[in-house]
């Protein structure tokens, strides 16, 4: 998956592109045999590389939508629209998890709900919602408690 909650705002090449610039440095660091010159080459070619992705998604418009994901919309009227849920983007309980952070304990209290290019999820509310279908964990199915100790 693309977007999850420890790293919401980084995609897989951010991630990929901190990991080569933390190992570019450390390895200098860590190694005396490697020139601090061999880092700064590293971290210069990865700068440079990230500014022309940068501009060949602004130049291209096949690139841009390429590597940046479509606005799905995921609820219309209180139901959810599986056919536009996508197998690496997001499942039903994350959807009912960004509701619920968001203080919608009904799925019926959304008119529509939209999941947008930087993970977060638009919702607009009915004014006036009849309060059925609740995403509340303890009323979905296989919810599972945890036992408490008793000591």
């Amino acid at each position: 998956m693309d977007r999850k909650t420890c790293c919401r705002g980084l995609g897989s090449a951010d991630i990929l592109i901190v990991v080569a610039m933390g190992s570019a440095v450390g390895d200098a660091m860590f190694y005396p045999s490697i020139p601090l010159s061999v880092s700064l080459l590293v971290i210069t070619l990865i700068a440079a590389l990230q500014k022309f992705y940068v501009h060949l998604c602004i130049k291209s418009e096949s690139v841009r939508k390429k590597t940046h994901p479509k606005v799905m919309k995921l609820v219309e009227h209180g139901k959810l629209l599986y056919e536009n849920f996508s197998d690496d983007q997001i499942d039903k309980y994350e959807v009912y998890m960004l509701l619920r952070e968001s203080g919608i304990k009904f799925l019926s209290e959304v008119e529509h709900a939209y999941y947008e290019q930087s993970g977060k999820l638009s919702i607009y509310k009915y004014e006036n919602p009849i309060l059925e279908n609740s995403i509340l964990p303890e009323h979905l199915p296989n919810h599972q408690t945890f036992p408490h100790n008793s000591k």
